[in-house]
């Protein structure tokens, strides 16, 4: 089963590049019952490497503007590790009611822009 979930966040991830860290969490949380802080940093570590190759094919398949890539890749470095510092002081159900409510905003605002 696990093996299938893995699968399904590397597809997700290639396919939106969104919510595939999440429905990750949501497996390792609920249905594995691991501990929510554990799981997210798992999910933090993981999810750059799964996108490795869709950058790789974007990258191969359409003009991309490096420095551009690069500067996103730098601040997220940056803010990562900033999030990370502030999540470790959090409550785990914290952390769930505000991912939930992103992904719910941002969900919302996919529908409503009709993507």
């Amino acid at each position: 089963m696990s093996n299938f979930i893995f699968i399904l966040v590397g597809i997700l991830n290639g396919l939106f590049s969104t919510g595939a860290g999440q429905i990750l969490i949501f497996y390792l949380v609920y249905i594995l019952k691991q501990d929510t802080k554990e799981s997210r940093n798992f999910s933090l570590s993981i999810m750059p490497l799964v996108s490795i190759p869709t950058f790789i094919y974007y990258l191969l398949k359409i003009k991309l503007n490096l420095w551009q890539c690069l500067a996103f890749v730098v601040i997220s470095l940056i803010f990562g590790y900033l999030g990370n510092k502030v999540m470790k002081k959090m409550n785990a159900n914290v952390l769930n009611l505000i991912s939930g409510i992103f992904l719910t905003l941002i969900t919302s605002y996919s529908l409503w822009r009709g993507q």
